[in-house]
């Protein structure tokens, strides 16, 4: 059975502590490549199965449980397995200068939280019962967060896990209050009860919020985004490609297999969603153009995709409410192909930013620069990746926007208030998409192109085979759908269909006028492609004319012209600051600037060189500290009456609370 051997496997995990550090690799890579073979071959029988599959109970810790994977769960088991493979065989290139300076035991616990981490997403994308869920899930978070800690000596590390641990908390307490709900009417605690919870006539809306709480709290959704910019830089590179790249993912999964067993209230629902992704995104890909550190600005950027992955649920949705199969299938085909692709691109990402870090040891936007011609195979990598994380065509990021465009498109047309709604959808994407190309022209340009701004990028140079293979993985997904996006479309609106058939019979039930339009919206695809095709076609035969004819005459070299200036320096260069610095004055209420200069001395006539850093934090990160710095001071001073220093003091109040106890069970308080 699937789920028992991930649990096995899951056990096998441990197997990393005890062989030596040169095979450590080896035996973490055998137990994910055999959860990646046993997950894709649960997916792809029940894709070419056409049912649901419905495994026997099991015992896992509650007692006889039950998991099923049906074609969503399938979905997102392909997802997690591509993208651990991925992460894998980047860890070994990454780790390697590491094993000189960690314990032994050190890199055996990043291994096997690593495969844990994989393996618990497993389960929770399969488990239906409720509290065998809670128990993958809290399994997921702790393994991510030993894995932020693996350079737990810096400070700020410390701070964010501690952070992203406490808030995983906080969502994992509404999502327990969630299935308590279901439990306490009568029902079982599971995601299959949510249907009879709502024909029983529970109210749907404020169940539906509370576990929307608790997905949204992993997914990062505002305003429950506060922990993401702080955790994902503070992991390793291969760890925040996994962790934005699928583990938030876990959130929408969540959202997902909830709405999914609701059948009314579902225009209130859809509304709720496509505000929040609306806000989530704006908010997210402000912030973002606003960073001056790589994987904050990738982290900001994860938060925004989220906004746009609500937008397209919010939007399918709401056709669901209205009746219109298109505005539904177009809507949620976006949705889940947006998942996917966002998971090729930003785990590129984030591998190209953990390259940049081993080779200049540093993500600082204004200490990069150049790195272009110093490392040319990362440049060419992160270039598509920010391509298509803009949604420009031909790549992945075009085509799932390009389907929620059309879905937003379908709600305008239709009569009624989704018309005002999808308007309003429609602005917000359109606004995002548009920051998101300045942010990451921002990025890119600093980071890659221009002269060195530090000697550490003077000194960067390409980093090994392994790093720049995993980052080939998700460079294929990304050529793939943009590439084949008939293919694509017709899968994943397949997929959508297999999911809307609540018989869950094999047969896929399409309506006649929405696989037409989803023919359409394949086909009209082929004329972008071959007219990229041929653009691109083009573009190689001049340069390869151009190489050829600047061969056979001979070329000189001389600076340019320089502005009356002696030398050109990287001083002339554009910053990050100085690139976003219209966009910061205009939304200086969603953030709290931080000046870190370097203090010119009184004695200093003729000041030497100084430098100044500007960060650019986030207003609820900043009120959420507040908040949490003035509970703990205000407990610290009703509790420091009871720190005498005095044992006999302190027995006392042992004694005091067994009195406590005792007294309360007589009374059957407890």
């Amino acid at each position: 059975m699937f789920i028992e051997s991930v649990i096995a496997l899951m056990l096998l995990s441990l197997a990393v502590f005890a062989v030596p550090v040169r095979w450590k690799w080896q035996v973490a890579f055998c137990v994910v490549g055999l959860g990646v073979l046993s997950a894709l071959y649960e997916a792809v029988g029940v894709f070419s199965g056409g049912g649901r599959i419905y495994p026997e109970g099991i015992n896992i810790v509650f007692g006889p449980q039950y998991g099923v994977t049906d074609p969503l769960s399938s979905f997102f088991l392909i997802i997690l397995s591509l993208s651990a493979v991925a992460v894998l065989i980047y860890a070994k290139g990454y780790i390697k200068p590491y094993l000189g300076r960690k314990s032994s035991a050190q890199i055996s616990l990043h291994y096997c939280g690593l495969g844990i981490l994989y393996l618990s997403m497993l389960l929770v994308v399969t488990l239906r019962d409720g509290f065998s869920f809670l128990f993958a899930w809290e399994v997921m978070t702790l393994s991510s967060f030993v894995l932020m800690l693996f350079d737990a000596e810096r400070r700020e590390v410390r701070r964010a896990a501690l952070s992203y641990l406490i808030l995983m908390h906080v969502g994992f307490l509404f999502l327990l209050a969630g299935f308590v709900t279901l439990y306490a009417s009568g029902l079982p605690a599971s995601f299959d009860a949510l249907a009879l919870y709502g024909e029983q006539g529970g109210n749907i809306i404020p169940l539906f919020i509370v576990f929307l709480i608790g997905f949204g709290m992993k997914a990062g959704i505002f305003p429950l985004h506060v922990w993401l910019p702080e955790a994902h830089p503070a992991a390793p590179a291969h760890i925040s490609a996994f962790m934005s790249g699928v583990m938030i993912k876990t959130g929408v999964y969540g959202v997902m297999r909830v709405v999914s067993c609701f059948d009314s209230h579902l225009f209130a629902i859809g509304l709720i969603v496509l505000c929040i992704g609306a806000v989530t995104g704006l908010w997210g890909v402000i912030l973002a153009a606003l960073q001056n550190d790589v994987k904050k600005l990738l982290a900001y950027s994860s938060i925004e995709n989220i906004g746009i992955i609500f937008i397209a649920l919010g939007t399918a949705l709401l056709g669901k409410a209205e009746g219109s199969d298109p505005i539904f299938y177009a809507g949620m085909a976006g949705a889940l192909l947006h998942t996917l692709n966002h998971s090729f691109f930003k785990s590129l990402l984030f591998m190209g930013a953990g390259n940049i870090y081993t080779a200049t040891h540093t993500t600082s936007l204004d200490d990069l620069g150049g790195l272009g011609k110093r490392m040319p195979v990362t440049a060419t990598l992160f270039l598509v990746g920010t391509l298509a994380i803009c949604a420009l065509p031909p790549l992945s990021g075009f085509v799932s926007e390009f389907l929620i465009y059309m879905g937003l498109l379908d709600g305008i047309a239709a009569n009624g208030p989704v018309t005002v709604i999808a308007l309003s959808g429609l602005i917000f994407l359109a606004l995002i998409g548009g920051l998101a190309v300045l942010a990451f022209t921002k990025l890119y340009g600093v980071v890659f192109s221009g002269l060195p701004r530090s000697e550490v990028a003077e000194r960067a140079r390409e980093v090994s085979r392994p790093m720049l293979a995993a980052m080939a993985l998700p460079l294929a997904g990304i050529l793939l759908v943009g590439l084949a996006p008939v293919f694509a479309l017709r899968w994943i609106v397949g997929l959508v269909a297999r999911i809307a058939d609540v018989s869950g019979a094999s047969p896929i039930s399409v309506p006649a006028d929405v696989l037409d339009r989803t023919v359409s919206f394949s086909d009209s695809f082929l004329p972008l492609t071959y007219g990229i095709g041929m653009l691109v076609g083009i573009s190689v035969i001049l340069w390869l004319l151009r190489s050829w004819v600047v061969r056979r005459r001979a070329e000189s070299s001389s600076p340019t012209w320089n502005c009356g200036f002696t030398a050109v320096t990287s001083r002339m260069q554009y910053t990050g600051e100085s690139f976003s610095e219209g966009l910061g004055r205009i939304s200086e209420r969603m953030i709290t600037n931080r000046l870190d200069p370097a203090r010119i001395a009184a004695d200093e006539i003729f000041p030497t060189e100084h430098h100044f850093d500007v960060r650019h934090k986030d207003t609820l990160d900043s009120l959420f500290a507040r908040w949490w710095s003035y509970l703990l001071r205000r407990m610290n001073a009703r509790l420091v009456m009871f720190r005498t220093g005095k044992v006999n003091h302190y027995v006392l109040y042992a004694l005091l609370f067994l009195a406590l106890v005792f007294l309360l069970s007589i009374l059957n308080l407890l």
